[in-house]
């Protein structure tokens, strides 16, 4: 690991989800596109990839308080408006919506990337707490709840819709703090989005990681190719 945190310091961990813990099965881009079909519109897969992921990281959530707070309702608003942009084709925008709402509420729309079990293992082992922070909303709790690999979490998730911020808000990561009962530099933040995760996390007075599945991570951030070589990282220090 390049710039590994100062694990003298660091008491707990907490895990984004999707991307880092969890992804969906099917992709995001098929399961688009089967809900397009059902209603009549064929759509490329690709073309719906590349639509969902411009719509995706290019919606702002900006609740009452200003941006990046959220609620349960604003969450759904944003998911519509998303749902709407990427397929705008479909004669039944409403029904798209539940259908695909629904569908990612379910723990068999997901599944946990093979390093999570040994590496959470060995978090555990180490007598680190841990908990799970993700800017997904209530359905987290659902999806969690049918994972073994992760049913322990179920008391120890903060989601930004239940506090009231999204990542990078310091806020967010002040609610982390709280669950895990340790001060900001006591908690070292693991996931696979550099803003989200990393910077927002750092500016908040945490350490951080970025998980960078399949590629090489940014020089300016400190970065793992797996969650096994966190707690390596941990034990070649020792």
């Amino acid at each position: 690991m390049s710039n590994p945190p100062n694990w003298d310091l660091i008491s707990g961990i907490v895990f984004d989800a999707v991307g880092t813990l969890i992804k969906p099965v099917p992709s995001v881009a098929d399961v688009y596109t089967d809900a397009a079909r059902r209603q009549g519109v064929e759509l490329h897969r690709d073309e719906v990839k590349a639509r969902f992921q411009v719509h995706f990281g290019s919606d702002e959530v900006r609740g009452d308080r200003g941006i990046h707070s959220t609620d349960e309702a604003t969450e759904v608003h944003r998911w519509r408006r998303i749902v709407h942009k990427v397929l705008p084709e479909v004669p039944d925008p409403g029904r798209v919506f539940d259908d695909l709402w629904d569908h990612f509420r379910h723990p068999g729309s997901w599944r946990c990337f093979p390093d999570v079990a040994p590496a959470l293992r060995l978090v555990h082992e180490a007598g680190i707490t841990v908990c799970i922070g993700s800017n997904f909303d209530a359905r987290l709790r659902e999806v969690v709840l049918g994972h073994p690999d992760l049913g322990w979490a179920l008391d120890a998730l903060v989601i930004s819709s239940e506090v009231g911020y999204r990542k990078p808000h310091p806020k967010f990561f002040e609610a982390v703090c709280r669950r895990l009962g340790l001060a900001p530099e006591q908690v070292l933040c693991v996931g696979d989005d550099a803003e989200n995760d990393v910077r927002g996390a750092m500016r908040a007075g945490l350490s951080a990681v970025l998980l960078a599945r399949g590629g090489d991570g940014p020089q300016d951030l400190p970065h793992i190719p797996n969650l096994t070589d966190l707690m390596e990282s941990r034990l070649a220090e020792a």
